[in-house]
């Protein structure tokens, strides 16, 4: 009814509305988006509803005038999200400078220093400030982190309170009452996201005052997820997130994928340490680091079994971006941690999570499968198809490592797949490898870990470049500190 009392092409938008316009047209942008994907369409085609509302939306933001509203962030991050979810993530990330920029200039990192009534216009507005401002300051945290680089906003120019714990309905009450449902609380996420900008701070800086304090940091932080999920409503941890109604199952999987990302992106470091060589061992007694390299691989394997279980039940959706980078994590890290598994001398001074090799293979060949539903429910024409790139060199990297220590007796054979699209479709228990140019090891009857194929392609829009993915840039055990080379990962992304 809004629409067609008020939208209508045939009602021009005054300039000063094309704001909130351009709101509902976002709305109805990523609403008609997941309809799309869910059928089938992969491909981003400038006729399609979805970006015919994009661009009607585009169009309001050029009409505006006056001075900005809090419309005019929330079109802008209605727009990142549907940048992300229709896989332009370099567009997005140009769109939410400018958003962060509005976001200040409003003033929404501050606090308001008058106190007001609970309940009313007024009271709305401020929780809208707070929520619109929590949601910037959220997804800010989570695309320095992809993109491996700085945050557009610092901690220390922030004392915005959280928003209230109000549903939206109860907000023009007199004394609107709490949400009780602690799986509703709006702050669950929010405080992820702190703990989060502060792994990448103390634990990735760029000017460490030591060798030793990101390990530090990263331990007195993984102290705080662990307390972080102990708050959390017991439907997180204890029970089955089949077993709960889709919102809540969709919610239960969104706050796991998160933790579990946190933890990885905290404890990862620990597990690039060549602990043969006393130099590079860093100042942390063994037995914490055997408990963060676990704690990473546990991370990273619950991961890869939501996303292996979401893809069989033909519920892992393209556009859900945030899914779609956790899973490339979590299988980076079991790839690395393969490595060095077969690389370490066994012995007292070797962290190692697994007690047999059959549990190192059995995570190994999940991390495989993984990939192929990462490459299955990637858009063909996205720029996320870097993350296959990255995986299928890391992959192989792995069988060359294995092979080196005679684990693999046969040399790397020659094998060719058209695409993972047309040999990798969800559902086929048996892939078939047919002619390649690519190098692929040979299986071996003793390791049962074995090989796919070829998850990527030939050429990729965005890495022709010869120098991204140099053999010595992948040689991480003998060159790089673990916190140097996670960086640089993330920078290729």
């Amino acid at each position: 009814m809004v629409y067609e009392q008020n939208i209508l092409p045939s009602n021009s938008t005054p300039s000063h509305l094309a704001a909130k316009v351009g709101v509902i047209y976002m709305i109805f942008a990523v609403g008609i988006l997941g309809e799309e994907q869910s059928n089938g369409n992969d491909e981003i085609h400038p006729e399609s509803e979805s970006e015919r509302w994009y661009a009607a939306a585009r169009h309001m933001m050029s009409i505006e005038t006056g001075p900005p509203a809090l419309e005019t962030i929330q079109v802008r991050l209605g727009i990142c999200l549907f940048l992300l979810s229709s896989s332009r993530a370099n567009q997005c990330w140009y769109m939410f400078g400018t958003t962060m920029q509005l976001v200040t200039a409003l003033g929404l990192h501050r606090r308001q220093l008058s106190k007001m009534t609970r309940g009313g216009p007024a009271y709305v507005d401020q929780e809208l400030r707070k929520r619109i401002f929590w949601s910037a300051y959220t997804l800010d945290k989570y695309l320095s982190v992809m993109f491996g680089r700085p945050r557009l906003l610092s901690d220390e120019d922030i004392d915005q309170d959280f928003p209230d714990e109000v549903n939206d309905e109860d907000m023009f009450l007199e004394a609107p009452p709490r949400i009780q449902d602690a799986m509703d609380d709006t702050d669950v996420l929010l405080r992820l996201g702190l703990i989060m900008g502060e792994i990448s701070r103390r634990v990735y800086p760029i000017k460490a005052v030591s060798t030793v304090a990101p390990y530090e940091a990263a331990i007195e932080l993984v102290a705080e997820l662990r307390e972080w999920k102990a708050s959390v409503h017991p439907l997180f941890g204890s029970v089955r997130a089949s077993s709960l109604i889709p919102p809540l199952c969709r919610q239960s999987h969104v706050l796991h994928f998160a933790y579990n990302h946190a933890m990885i992106h905290a404890t990862r470091l620990f597990i690039l340490n060549d602990f043969t060589d006393l130099s590079r061992r860093p100042l942390v007694p063994l037995d914490l680091v055997t408990t963060h390299v676990k704690n990473c691989i546990d991370a990273a394997k619950d991961v890869m079994q939501r996303v292996d279980t979401l893809a069989e039940q033909g519920s892992m959706p393209e556009s859900f971006w945030f899914t779609h980078y956790i899973c490339f994590c979590a299988i980076i890290v079991v790839y690395i941690y393969t490595i060095q598994q077969h690389q370490s001398s066994p012995g007292p001074t070797t962290p190692s999570v697994s007690s047999t090799t059959e549990d190192v293979q059995d995570l190994f060949s999940l991390a495989e499968k993984c990939q192929i539903h990462l490459a299955t429910a990637t858009r063909k024409n996205c720029p996320s198809r870097r993350y296959g790139i990255i995986l299928e060199e890391l992959r192989l990297e792995v069988h060359r490592q294995l092979s080196a220590t005679n684990i693999y007796p046969n040399q790397p054979q020659p094998i060719e797949v058209e695409s993972a699209e047309q040999n990798l479709q969800p559902g086929n228990k048996a892939y078939q490898p047919e002619e390649s140019t690519f190098d692929q090891p040979a299986t071996s009857m003793n390791t049962g870990l074995n090989p796919f194929p070829y998850l990527g392609q030939t050429s990729v829009p965005g890495v022709e470049d010869p120098n991204l993915m140099r053999d010595d840039d992948f040689d991480f055990l003998n060159t790089l500190d673990g916190s140097i080379w996670w960086t640089q990962l993330d920078s290729w992304v």
